[in-house]
């Protein structure tokens, strides 16, 4: 990856340094005090360590994700709800046509939600959603 060769470049430069420019650079550095042990453990720890971190953010990433998912589906739910809820005052004489606006906004609104969830997902999945085939073809046009 892009990090490995700028790593492996000091590395390089640094063990040129040590034995063609300044010989005993590493020594100097105390580096020669230090047994194979040490340099293992310290080595560990700095790994451990970022693995631990990078786990950390991806998890919180993750959660992160699935809550704005699940405000997004309540949000949907509400909107739906409000909708319904303002159609009861209407006259009892329009009640078919009522009715018919209900189940088309319940619909439309499960469409939605699936249409952004195979949209967030990055795949070509096709979720379900409710009685699509029950929306007329003016509707589905818009």
């Amino acid at each position: 990856s892009g990090y490995a060769l700028p790593s492996a470049l000091l590395t390089l430069f640094v063990v040129v340094l040590d034995h063609q420019i300044l010989p005993g650079f590493m020594e100097s550095l105390g580096v020669g005090m230090l047994d194979k042990s040490q340099i293992w453990n310290a080595t560990t720890y700095v790994l451990i360590f970022v693995v631990v971190f990078r786990t950390k953010q991806g998890l919180s990433r993750f959660w992160e994700g699935t809550g704005l998912l699940h405000q997004m589906k309540g949000e949907w739910f509400d909107t739906v709800s409000n909708i319904v809820t303002f159609t009861i005052t209407s006259k009892s004489e329009k009640e078919e046509e009522v009715r018919a606006f209900r189940g088309t906004i319940v619909r439309l609104m499960s469409l939605t939600h699936a249409s952004a969830l195979e949209e967030i997902s990055g795949t070509n999945m096709v979720l379900p959603c409710i009685d699509k085939y029950g929306i007329d073809a003016d509707t589905l046009s818009h």
